[in-house]
């Protein structure tokens, strides 16, 4: 046999694979936002490499609840609050629907903020101008027909995107691969630390939209049959959102630890890229920033308002009426913080944000029992291993709950 033929079979086993690639990816490009990115960039900014293990854990964590969350819907055929419905009752699946709705909402403002501060860095003119431009269009997207088709293919080149802007951003900055090594082992430098790490875990370790991934699968129409697919899936995919907060930490940390103040916000390291590595670098960071908002202005909302219709029993395909009238709900609230708050929305929205991610213990809880429970999913309930990170990831949530409640409190 030729190595030409044996490449050929190789590449006929790998490519049917990769062509299931798509829900997960969908969670990736939604999870990576203005908010993530803001986060990854204070860190490297305030602690140089020594966080880099938390965007890496937050990913382990999120992959093991995306999967359970994925069998779900595989095994049962119903999304997550369908299979609540039948385990605790319609009232603890309405409770679900609100919670999801909330969480979501909560952090919406931000994606149409960031949507308009990153066209404004590229083509001038007023943050809201753009934030209006592009919730219209969003509104109009979620409104065509076979949306599901068309979102998979709007993430795919998205991610893409981002991967390319934030990687080749890299590639110009350079990083110092040692540093970056030891930044892999988990440490908190002080207090502060520890606040800042749980909030990179809340943007990263997203219940909401680990949850999501059932209705995915009832959107897929997919059963137990492809439960091997749908591993690779959610481990490729959520791998590339891991990356992609990895690489913007790395280039906060190499341009502009000790180099510079602090930096805390996305649009700030956007402008320490162009003295510092020319504006190559700067137009790259700016695209990637610009298309993550752009997919989690879209993305979030159509995860929120699938959760509350669902919740409540009613069609959660994301071509329901009932998924897109919340969804424009969702994208015209944020738009409207956007105007009332001007250009920064960050701290009228710091306490909703924190009460809405109350609502991640009630989703992981949910995950988390049903997954475990073999009347509801017979032979594919959890394995004992998977329980056990189970259960250390919902103590990360609830880390998460009390720094948030932290927030709250100092807001207030």
């Amino acid at each position: 046999m030729t190595e030409e033929s044996v490449a050929g079979r190789e590449t006929g086993r790998i490519l049917p694979k990769l062509k299931v690639i798509g829900p997960a990816l969908l969670l990736a490009a939604v999870v990576i936002g203005p908010g993530s990115i803001a986060l990854a960039t204070i860190a490297g900014s305030t602690y140089g490499y020594q966080l880099l293990w938390v965007p890496v854990a937050a990913i382990g964590f999120m992959i093991v609840y995306t999967w359970m969350a994925a069998r779900i819907g595989l095994v049962t055929g119903r999304t997550l609050f369908g299979a609540t419905r039948q385990k605790f009752g319609p009232t603890m699946a309405r409770l679900g629907g609100i919670a999801g709705f909330l969480t979501i909402l909560a952090f919406q403002a931000g994606n149409n903020a960031g949507i308009g501060f990153a066209t404004e860095a590229l083509l001038g003119l007023d943050v809201r101008l753009w934030a209006g431009v592009f919730t219209a269009l969003a509104i109009g997207f979620i409104w065509l027909s076979e949306l599901y088709a068309k979102i998979e293919w709007l993430v795919r080149v998205v991610v893409g995107i981002m991967l390319l802007a934030f990687v080749g951003t890299l590639v110009i900055v350079g990083f110092d691969p040692g540093e970056a090594a030891r930044g892999l082992v988990p440490t908190f430098p002080d207090v502060d630390g520890v606040f800042l790490s749980l909030g990179i875990a809340a943007t990263t370790f997203s219940i909401a939209a680990a949850v999501y991934i059932s209705h995915l699968m009832r959107e897929k129409e997919w059963g137990p049959e492809r439960l091997r697919s749908q591993a690779l899936d959610t481990f490729v995919g959520l791998a590339v959102l891991g990356l992609i907060s990895v690489v913007i930490m790395l280039t906060s940390a190499s341009v502009t630890y000790g180099q510079t103040g602090p930096v805390f916000s996305a649009e700030a390291m956007a402008s320490q890229l162009e003295p510092i590595a020319g504006a190559g670098a700067f137009y790259l960071f700016t695209l990637g920033f610009f298309f993550a908002s752009l997919s989690s202005l879209v993305v979030n909302a159509l995860i929120g308002a699938t959760l509350l219709v669902d919740g409540f029993g009613g069609d959660p395909s994301m071509g329901g009426r009932q998924v897109r009238l919340w969804s424009t709900t969702a994208m015209l609230f944020g738009f409207a913080v956007v105007l009332v708050a001007g250009e920064s929305p960050i701290e009228l929205l710091r306490a909703a944000q924190a009460l809405a991610v109350l609502a991640f213990p009630l989703l992981a809880f949910l995950v988390l029992s049903i997954a475990r429970d073999k009347d509801i999913m017979g032979r594919y309930a959890n394995r004992p291993w998977v329980t056990v990170v189970g259960v250390v990831g919902y103590l990360v949530v609830l880390g998460i709950v009390v720094n948030y409640a932290r927030e709250v409190i100092e807001f207030l």
